[in-house]
């Protein structure tokens, strides 16, 4: 049987902000370069023509006519407009290939980003207002950015960065305070053009760091950035961190975020017990081991299980995936998921349907 929406994208996600009935569960899987996929064009072209990126993502939106349209330069594009090298393959995502410095005594070569000038930001822009122009209409657009974290985790290289925690704590601050200030002017150029923007900081994992070193380097500079788009947009941003979460859901949902994004490593139902009465879940089906490898019905079953944990999260939630879909995930895996939304989410829910 096939359930049609009753409501489009729009209308939906308009309705779940303000805490309004939609006609099912919102679904927005983190689609990324997937795109490249759906128009035969390499990750490489891609990456260097706002043209191609705003035709792939139109193109993607009327396939899966998913909940929401994103594109942005994430975590490497922000490195990278701030002087980070970056290789791009033509069949994986960019890649660093050089950090902008190799020690803290070149920090002072570094300054917050001009957001309309600065690397391939630009592109961003314009890709969004080409995908608006299109089908805003249809579905809200946004854009997406790293985080301070791995932003400047990108800048200095990992490794390095990572063993500054301990050895240089002083220096990793001053190059939060420059990330920070360049997301919050990424996100000020996208809200000048109308979009809202989502942040991402995957290294700020409690799978890589510890929840004390999340409370020290990350939690005050994510929480800076919150309140800037609460106080510029009326409501915070959401933010993706991947791995395992649990020993920082209450950091993540104290930085004043609307929603967190929670890896497949994590339970939603647990995340509703421990968080849920302050933000909205999004999540969570597995990418790779789902989305990429499984079958239609194990998306079916996988998503009807993300939606049985979480459908009565008290801040809401929206079915996706647990993390970026991986480049070659078969598109009938993607209308799975949109399907199990409809057959699964759609209002009102009997928790029947979902045992």
């Amino acid at each position: 049987m096939e359930f049609k929406d009753r409501m489009t994208p729009l209308e939906r996600m308009t309705a779940f902000k303000q805490g309004l009935p939609v006609d099912r569960i919102p679904c927005s899987p983190s689609i990324s370069e997937h795109v490249c996929r759906l128009i035969g064009v390499s990750v490489a072209r891609y990456c260097h023509s706002s043209r191609l990126m705003a035709e792939a993502h139109i193109i993607a939106f009327k396939i899966y006519q998913y909940d929401s349209v994103g594109v942005g330069p994430n975590f490497y594009g922000l490195a990278e407009a701030m002087g980070a090298r970056l290789r791009f393959p033509d069949n994986d995502r960019p890649q660093l290939a050089e950090p902008a410095i190799r020690s803290y005594s070149e920090i002072s070569h570094l300054e917050p980003v001009d957001a309309e000038h600065a690397g391939r930001l630009p592109l961003y822009l314009e890709a969004l207002e080409i995908i608006n122009e299109s089908i805003g209409h249809q579905v809200p657009v946004g854009t997406g950015i790293g985080g301070p974290f791995t932003t400047a985790a990108f800048l200095r290289g990992v490794e390095d960065f990572l063993k500054d925690l301990r050895r240089n704590p002083e220096f990793v601050h001053s190059l939060l305070q420059l990330t920070t200030r360049s997301i919050i002017n990424y996100i000020e150029a996208a809200r000048k053009r109308g979009f809202s923007c989502s942040i991402g900081d995957p290294l700020a994992s409690a799978s890589v760091i510890s929840p004390r070193h999340f409370r020290e380097f990350v939690k005050p500079y994510l929480t800076k950035i919150a309140a800037w788009v609460k106080a510029a947009c009326g409501s915070g941003p959401s933010l993706h961190i991947c791995g395992d979460t649990r020993a920082i859901w209450a950091d993540m949902v104290d930085t004043g975020v609307s929603a967190i994004s929670l890896d497949n490593q994590v339970s939603l139902e647990e995340a509703k017990r421990a968080v849920g009465t302050r933000v909205a879940l999004k999540g969570n089906v597995a990418p790779v081991e789902v989305l990429l490898h499984g079958t239609r019905d194990e998306v079916l079953a996988a998503a009807k299980e993300c939606i049985r944990q979480a459908f009565d999260n008290p801040k809401g939630f929206i079915l996706g995936s647990g993390c970026s879909v991986a480049l070659n995930t078969p598109p009938d895996n993607i209308l799975a998921l949109m399907e199990a939304a409809r057959i699964y989410g759609r209002m009102p829910i009997d928790p029947e349907r979902l045992n």
